[in-house]
């Protein structure tokens, strides 16, 4: 993700407080030496409020598959199929808040898991 969001302008990158996205946001945040901003969850409508206050600025979020998909609604996009856990660690939510329009991408491979069942 570092390698592919390295020159994108960002700004600002936010995490929920669980190891896991900690982790997947600090390369990123050491490349471009911004702090790992913590967000609340469970308050998914006020930080939504937060990140629509300043539409012009890119900002990663980093969440879980039973959250970013309810704050990418709240921010006006489509939220997409539901994120299967066992196998879709790499999701990426692109969104313009000036207009709500988004995308979704993927950055990583498929899991050896995916690989397998498909």
């Amino acid at each position: 993700m570092a390698n592919r969001l390295e020159d994108a302008g960002i700004a600002e990158i936010w995490s929920s407080d669980t190891r896991r996205t900690r982790d997947t946001a600090a390369p990123l945040a050491a490349r471009l030496g911004l702090e790992v901003r913590l967000y609340d969850p469970f308050d998914l409508p006020g930080f939504a409020a937060q990140l629509t206050e300043n539409p012009e600025m890119s900002v990663l979020v980093v969440g879980h598959s039973n959250t970013t998909p309810q704050l990418a609604e709240l921010l006006g996009a489509e939220p997409g199929d539901p994120i299967v856990e066992k196998t879709e660690y790499d999701r990426l939510y692109v969104i313009n808040l000036d207009t709500g329009e988004g995308t979704i991408q993927r950055f990583g491979a498929p899991s050896q898991t995916e690989a397998i069942d498909s």
